[in-house]
C-alpha cells in the first residue's frame, strides 16, 4: 500500500499481479541505497516483503520494478497457455 512504512522505507509504488505484489520503497535517510524493490505474496501475507533489490537512484529502482512486474506477467501468461494446452479437447455432440 502506498505510504506504508517498511524497515525505514516508505512505499511509493505498488502493483499486484496474480498473487504477487511488487513495491518500490524510498528511504531518504539511507544515502547509499535510498530505494528498494520488494515482492510480497498476497495469499500468505501481503505485508511481508522479501527478495529486496536495493538501489542508489530512483530510475534504476523503477526499471527493476518494471522488470519484476513484466517477468511475473510472462510467467503467468506461460502458465495459462500451458494449462490451456493441457485441457482435453471437448468432443462435439452428435
Amino acid at each position: 500500500m502506498i505510504g506504508e512504512k517498511v524497515e525505514g522505507y516508505t512505499i511509493i509504488e505498488s502493483t499486484v499481479i496474480g498473487n504477487a505484489k511488487f513495491v518500490v520503497g524510498k528511504n531518504p535517510q539511507n544515502p547509499i541505497v535510498p530505494y528498494v524493490t520488494w515482492q510480497a505474496n498476497m495469499k500468505n501475507d501481503p505485508h511481508s516483503y522479501f527478495w529486496g533489490h536495493y538501489y542508489g537512484d530512483k530510475l534504476t529502482a523503477l526499471a527493476d520494478y518494471g522488470d519484476r512486474i513484466s517477468q511475473e506477467a510472462q510467467y503467468l501468461k506461460s502458465f495459462q497457455e500451458k494449462k490451456a494446452k493441457e485441457k482435453p479437447a471437448v468432443e462435439p455432440e452428435r
